[in-house]
């Protein structure tokens, strides 16, 4: 009745389902400064990734750095706010498969 299932596994990355076919992406290292924000974050890159037509291995990586770059700087937003930081954050993790629309 669902057609796909995302799973955030926290610092082992995140799965998905869709029918038999499972997908999994390793989270993203970076040192840690504060958590707060990291799902909404993964939420948003997902998101981003998969509603422009993103399969969901690449969607799954978008969703992964983008809840690793909110874990840079305390506040769950704030390093989103720094355009110069997070492009350079984004162009450091880039996939291949990921599209930004910086």
């Amino acid at each position: 009745m669902v057609p796909v299932v995302v799973v955030k596994l926290g610092a082992e990355g995140a799965m998905a389902q869709r029918g038999g076919n499972r997908f999994v992406s390793s989270a993203t290292t970076v040192d840690v400064v504060d958590p707060v924000g990291a799902g909404d974050s993964f939420d948003a890159g997902f998101l981003h990734q998969f509603l422009r037509g993103g399969d969901l291995q690449s969607s799954l990586t978008a969703g992964n750095v983008t809840a690793a770059l909110s874990t840079t700087r305390a506040g769950g937003t704030e390093a989103f706010r720094d355009s110069e930081y997070r492009n350079r954050f984004l162009q450091n993790h880039r996939q291949d498969r990921v599209v930004w629309n910086l």
